[in-house]
């Protein structure tokens, strides 16, 4: 806004919270912006649901006419699925549109943590290496509780709505306390954070349990002697510069797994299961309805699907002939005893395919 010789006073932006009948207001910023060639910014237009086909309205109206600086910032939450939705469309189509996409994965959500400061957040505090540390500790504690979530109850029993508030008000309260304590009050510290800060999101006592476990095990004395573990193979780094944090992540975090979470590998079962039968669904809706293409539009989806049923009953290996294995065996070893019992397996899975294949085969008859 600056470097576009704007300043953000009240007499040319106008900045309007929805909700709580605020619909009125925002009206009149419009108008008068529209004259004037203000700025508008509304946000949460997620919560005025009926107003919203006054506000497209409005904003045809002004479509034309208006001064040539007037403009409108609309700020909403997405929707829980898609037919929640409640944009109009016309708004969307003629919007600039920008959607915030939370991170993934432990390595995003711990550099997104750690942009929440900057070098003179780390230089702020007498006590550096203890301030540093814990600030660290904090970051991947965040990274963690938030991203744990995509395990679904194995994570949390609930979802609970951890933000970087959270993570900001916490280092905060750690600045204060570190500067009006000679000793680091560990305790009174993860107190705080676990019971009150994060913890006054939790609900369901297990989780609780669960948030004070992690704050046990990544803030305690331990931590400046350089034997603090935040994951296996992810020591805590040392008194380091701003960049040097971010660096440091790059270089050491070992690859995304269920492990940087203290969890069993298993627990990343039900979560890629979500993941791909989402991926599938969406895919089976965007195929074309029809079955064929119009007038000589080319291959149909019968001829297509034959085609790749064709190919794969080609490829289809024979079954293992099981009693002329066992002949060429001497001994049956625990390893050749498994080794069977796959032969088997997969001689039933083979014969199911074939026999799907053609029962398709038929149905395409």
């Amino acid at each position: 806004g600056k470097k576009l010789g704007y300043t953000f006073n009240n007499r040319n932006f106008h900045n309007v919270s929805l909700g709580q009948g605020q619909e009125v207001v925002a009206e009149q910023a419009l108008d008068l912006a529209a004259k004037e060639g203000h700025w508008v910014i509304l946000q949460n237009i997620h919560l005025v649901a009926k107003w919203l086909s006054s506000l497209e309205k409005k904003l045809e109206q002004h479509s034309e006419g208006s001064h040539q600086d007037f403009r409108v910032f609309i700020s909403a939450e997405p929707a829980p699925s898609p037919d929640s939705h409640i944009i109009p469309q016309g708004i969307l189509e003629n919007s600039i549109k920008i959607t915030n996409e939370a991170p993934t994965g432990m390595h995003a959500n711990l550099h997104k943590a750690l942009d929440n400061f900057n070098q003179d957040t780390l230089e702020m505090c007498t006590r550096e290496s203890e301030f540093k540390s814990i600030l660290f500790a904090l970051c991947y504690f965040h990274a963690v509780v938030a991203e744990r979530r995509k395990f679904g109850p194995q994570g949390w029993n609930r979802s609970y709505p951890f933000n970087t508030g959270d993570l900001t008000i916490s280092v905060n309260v750690l600045y204060n306390y570190l500067e009006a304590n000679s000793k680091v009050p560990y305790d009174d510290l993860r107190y705080l954070f676990g019971e009150i800060m994060y913890g006054g999101h939790i609900t369901d006592d297990w989780d609780r349990r669960l948030c004070k476990t992690y704050l046990e095990e990544f803030i305690k004395p331990e931590m400046l002697e350089g034997e603090l573990f935040l994951a296996p193979g992810f020591p805590l780094p040392g008194n380091m510069d701003y960049n040097g944090y971010h660096q440091y992540i790059d270089d050491a975090l070992p690859p995304e797994s269920p492990y940087l979470y203290g969890l069993h590998p298993n627990a990343e079962i039900g979560f890629l299961t979500q993941t791909s039968e989402k991926l599938f669904r969406v895919v089976l809706e965007m195929q074309p309805r029809d079955t064929t293409m119009g007038e000589g539009g080319g291959v149909t989806r019968e001829e297509t699907v034959k085609a790749l049923l064709d190919e794969m009953l080609e490829k289809l290996m024979d079954e293992f002939n099981i009693a002329e294995l066992m002949g060429k065996v001497e001994e049956r070893t625990p390893y050749i005893v498994v080794a069977f019992q796959e032969c088997e397996r997969m001689n039933i899975l083979t014969n199911e395919i074939k026999r799907s294949l053609k029962e398709l085969d038929l149905g395409l008859k």
